[in-house]
């Protein structure tokens, strides 16, 4: 619980410097509607609860038990003694305490339901982190398939200038009519693929909406200038934090912790159970409820009940309890080798990322000059049209790689630190300067 007090903490301070359709303001409202999280508070609460009830088995049970009764006494007659009949209340009221000794499977059945709360609770806190990853993701997507909108509009705006100009040309006969056919169509496809990358990007705005629970219209643009910092330490120590401190993994552990004080409670079933018992009764009515003078008797025991035979049900529980255990051990492996593998090629990219942005950068470059000579080079009649819309297709996806560069170094330090469970409050923080523009931040705090 310490690590999700430090979490909401973050995440509090955090959003009181933000507002707005930002990384920050949409968690904001995610928080607030996802039924995962909800989900996951309800469980640490169920399980607590069991906690508590496997607690008070060891604890003393005291219960008073008081009884009036109205009595009716009737004799038949004999030889000796007549016929005889009478009518009489009774008291009976006790007290009765009852404190186990010994009852090891009762403790370490607590000591089991323990380690259930400490995996709900660590469950809780991947919920966040799952919840922050999916976000961070999610926006992610829908920048870049609004940045891929804006780059064709761009592209196509382009494309029509050129054609108005051609059909001028072409109707003086200063141009060619295939170039005026290459024209309209690259137009008429740019069209096209505008139409379904806005459709794309309205899904994309709609997966938000599934973790807002409510609209998102709008998402603030992302910066290009962010500095790319690459990983902290080797990968090495990214897989061991990985395995010290990813709540999913740790969760298992506990799971793992749980099922071997079952397998230790149920095998302790074998052993007897001792019990202090004291009590205090007192009575104006004997056996049958026959009337006697007012008595009291004071009543101090210690019970021992030992196991003989349940029909095999011990036995069941041992063996179901192992199972469970090797059960999970094995899920265990499975996650460790799975977040492993993703750890390292997240660590990977991230490290390659640097190198990857400055090689699109220079791409970038490199495709609007070509495309400023095509230009030039068409408007003296060297180069086809063809060739000077295949610069402008080449410089549309320099721009977008440009991009996705950013957007792939963004989501693998998301997978990284989610992997090593860090993917919390002020980190969420820290993508929200990186992504969101400065003069949007600004605005949206005035």
């Amino acid at each position: 619980m310490r690590r999700f007090s430090l979490l909401a903490a973050g995440i509090a301070l955090s959003l009181n410097a933000q507002a707005g359709d930002d990384l920050l303001s949409l968690y904001e409202r995610a928080v607030l509607a996802s039924p995962d999280l909800l989900s996951s508070q309800y469980t640490v609460e169920l399980i607590r609860a069991q906690e508590d009830r496997s607690f008070a088995a060891l604890m003393p049970q005291i219960s008073v038990v008081g009884n009036y009764s109205l009595n009716r006494f009737h004799s038949a007659g004999t030889n000796l003694s007549p016929e005889f009949s009478s009518d009489y209340p009774g008291t009976r009221a006790s007290v009765n305490f009852q404190q186990p000794l010994f009852d090891l499977q009762a403790y370490l059945l607590m000591k089991s339901q323990e380690e259930k709360t400490s995996q709900s609770e660590e469950d809780l806190l991947s919920a966040h982190q799952k919840l922050i990853a999916d976000l961070i993701d999610r926006y992610v997507d829908a920048l870049e398939a609004k940045d891929k909108s804006e780059i064709i509009a761009a592209e196509l705006h382009s494309n029509e200038q050129q054609l108005e100009r051609v059909r001028a040309m072409q109707a003086r006969q200063m141009a060619m009519i295939t170039d005026l056919y290459e024209l309209e169509a690259r137009t008429e496809t740019l069209r096209t693929q505008l139409l379904e990358n806005e459709n794309n990007a309205r899904v994309a705005l709609e997966k938000l909406r599934e973790l807002t629970g409510d609209a998102v219209t709008a998402i603030q643009p992302a910066r290009l200038d962010s500095t790319q910092l690459p990983p902290e330490g080797s990968i090495d120590s990214w897989v061991q934090q990985t395995g010290q401190l990813n709540p999913e993994l740790q969760a298992l552990k506990h799971a793992i912790e749980s099922a071997r004080q079952n397998v230790s409670a149920y095998k302790a079933g074998y052993l007897p159970r001792i019990e202090l018992q004291l009590s205090g009764t007192y009575s104006d009515t004997s056996y049958n409820n026959r009337q006697s003078p007012p008595f009291d008797i004071g009543t101090a025991a210690v019970q021992a009940t030992v196991p003989i035979y349940e029909g095999g049900g011990t036995d069941a529980k041992i063996r179901e309890a192992t199972a469970r255990k090797k059960l999970n051990e094995s899920e265990l492996e499975k996650k460790l080798r799975e977040m492993e593998k993703q750890t390292r090629a997240a660590y990977l990219d991230m490290q390659t990322s640097p190198a990857r942005s400055l090689a699109t950068d220079r791409q970038l470059s490199a495709s609007e000059k070509s495309r400023d000579a095509m230009k030039k080079g068409y408007e003296l009649g060297v180069v086809t049209i063809v060739d000077l819309l295949g610069t402008e297709k080449r410089l549309s996806e320099a721009r977008l790689e440009q991009r996705q560069s950013r957007y792939r170094y963004f989501k693998s330090r998301s997978t990284l630190l989610f992997q090593a469970g860090r993917l919390i409050g002020p980190e969420l923080a820290k993508f929200n300067e990186w992504l969101v523009l400065a003069d949007k931040r600004s605005a949206s705090r005035k």
